[in-house]
């Protein structure tokens, strides 16, 4: 365990190195500033130290560590968590919809719906807050590759004035 945590550790470095070079190009993106908020949303305190509320790549090694299943205070907070990301989700339906690359679109819904599955699986303690955050850095990895590999593959076929999504929309 302890190599895939430097592994993971390593990784999330690289990723928020390159994503805070973007930091300016999430700010369009309402799903992203709604997401964002919610980790001032005081509800969320029993959770905040056990899981990333806003982004992937701010998981802690501490969280990727936690190898227990919520209490029942948690399992509230998570649940509202989950309606609230819903909700954060659910503002940037018109945005996503304009997009000209709509596989990216795509991407983003399928993406939130994985999270969303495995909160539920967290929540219902089918799983620890260890796997759940160490599958939520393996989604987000995989989704930051395919969104570069897809935003690639649009430019080369569409003109450079056509609308896509900011970066880091993968972090819903």
């Amino acid at each position: 365990m302890g190599t895939m945590k430097t592994m993971l550790t390593t990784c999330l470095a690289a990723v928020a190195v390159a994503i805070s070079a973007q930091a300016l190009a999430d700010e369009t993106y309402p799903t992203n500033q709604c997401i964002n908020s919610l980790t001032h949303d005081a509800r969320l305190a029993a959770i905040a130290d056990k899981v990333a509320l806003a982004r992937s790549d701010e998981t802690g090694t501490e969280m990727l560590g936690l190898d227990r299943q919520p209490t029942a205070d948690e399992r509230q907070a998570l649940q509202l968590w989950s309606k609230l990301r819903q909700f954060c989700f659910d503002l940037g339906a018109e945005f996503r919809a304009g997009l000209a690359n709509q596989e990216q679109a795509a991407l983003a819904g399928r993406l939130f719906d994985l999270h969303q599955g495995l909160l539920g699986d967290l929540r219902e303690g089918r799983i620890s807050y260890a796997e759940f955050n160490g599958r939520r850095v393996e989604l987000y990895l995989i989704a930051s590759s395919l969104e570069a590999q897809m935003v690639e593959r649009h430019e080369q076929t569409t003109s450079p004035h056509s609308p896509a999504l900011p970066s880091g929309q993968r972090e819903i």
